[in-house]
């Protein structure tokens, strides 16, 4: 309001000066009154525009002329670049998608799926302790459990998926501490140790020879896997018989002129007492000479098969034959003891001599 009230006092001013200007040059000048009036009207025509007047403070020189655009006029800036609406299309976009993000060789844009294990079982790990006479009455061993499986990896989300074989280890400790009992010079315990779980371990007792109460207490801790068994013995169960309990001291033909066999029982002050049965069944192995008569041939063959009974001793001694015949003999001997100490199972082996 106030610039449109200067303005108007300017013009009357100017108006009222181009008036007197024009009196006092009318008739002095040709034209000097009519060019002052222009003049003034064109500064009021400045005026009305708000333009700065060349050299006059302020003002700025004339926008320079753009090619291609007459009149000198600059093209409008582009717009903003605005966000991506999925409602609406984008140039050169036809669907509303929006420009895929420029490529960057560190980033997948589409990774594969995290492979996938799937467990299979596991394979037990057993080994065997021996315990004689002069063993401590603790001993520790490692198992090591290898658990089986397949490890899938597909090469996208839905694809198909390849599978190749995959194993996993688990290591256990065990101990096993026996409580005090007696074991003879030749005795031997053997006890079974299986893992068959990352935390599961178990022990068969059938090698030993006492009847055990067993507890057992597993330790998982931060850097300990293991298993700890306690066997406390109770009564000794009744003995196994072993063929190395018997050996054969002669065999041959006597001064009587037949052939016997001579036992040493090397566990007779054990068995005591007791009673042995003793079988010797052998047969000879002849000399066959090509083009032999069938009947020669069976003639060469001589058998024996012998069971006795014996009361537990130092030795023991069988008659096998009453007629010596020359060559290699071969014999099975089984035996079997009955008594409070003994199992009555039979055990056996075999021995070979020759009569000359």
């Amino acid at each position: 309001m106030k610039k449109e009230i200067a303005f108007v006092f300017a013009a009357l001013m100017v108006m009222s000066a181009a008036a007197r200007a024009a009196e006092v040059n009318f008739d002095g000048a040709k034209s000097g009154g009519l060019d002052t009036f222009l003049d003034v009207a064109g500064i009021v025509a400045d005026l009305a525009g708000d333009r700065p007047q060349p050299g006059h403070p302020g003002s700025h020189p004339p926008p320079p002329q753009h090619p291609g655009h007459p009149g000198g006029h600059q093209p409008p800036p582009p717009p903003p670049p605005q966000p991506w609406n999925p409602g609406h299309t984008q140039p050169n976009h036809p669907g509303g998608h929006p420009p895929p993000p420029p490529y960057n060789p560190g980033w997948d844009h589409n990774p594969p799926p995290p492979p996938q294990y799937h467990f299979g079982g596991y394979r037990d790990s057993c080994r065997t302790m021996e315990f004689n006479a002069q063993s401590p009455f603790s001993q520790t061993l490692d198992l090591l459990l290898e658990e089986y499986g397949e490890e899938c990896q597909a090469p996208y989300y839905g694809g198909y998926q390849h599978c190749r074989p995959s194993s996993n280890y688990h290591k256990r400790k065990v101990t096993v501490n026996i409580g005090p009992r007696q074991l003879e010079a030749w005795e031997t315990e053997r006890l079974e140790v299986c893992m068959k779980g990352p935390k599961y371990v178990t022990v068969n007792t059938a090698g030993m020879l006492y009847d055990y109460a067993v507890t057992e207490r597993n330790d998982d801790g931060l850097f300990r896997r293991a298993t700890i068994f306690t066997l406390t013995p109770g009564a000794k169960k009744p003995a196994q018989p072993d063929a190395k309990e018997l050996s054969v001291s002669f065999a041959g033909v006597t001064a009587a002129g037949d052939v016997r066999l001579v036992l040493k029982d090397n566990r007779a002050d054990y068995f005591r007492g007791e009673k042995i049965t003793i079988t010797a069944d052998g047969m000879n192995i002849p000399e066959i000479n090509q083009g032999m008569p069938v009947d020669q041939v069976l003639n060469s063959f001589v058998k024996f098969n012998v069971t006795k009974a014996f009361d537990t001793a130092a030795a023991y001694e069988l008659k096998l034959l009453d007629a010596p015949k020359p060559g290699k003999y071969v014999v099975t001997l089984k035996f079997f003891r009955s008594g409070p100490l003994s199992s009555g199972a039979e055990a056996s082996t075999m021995e070979t001599f020759e009569i000359r």
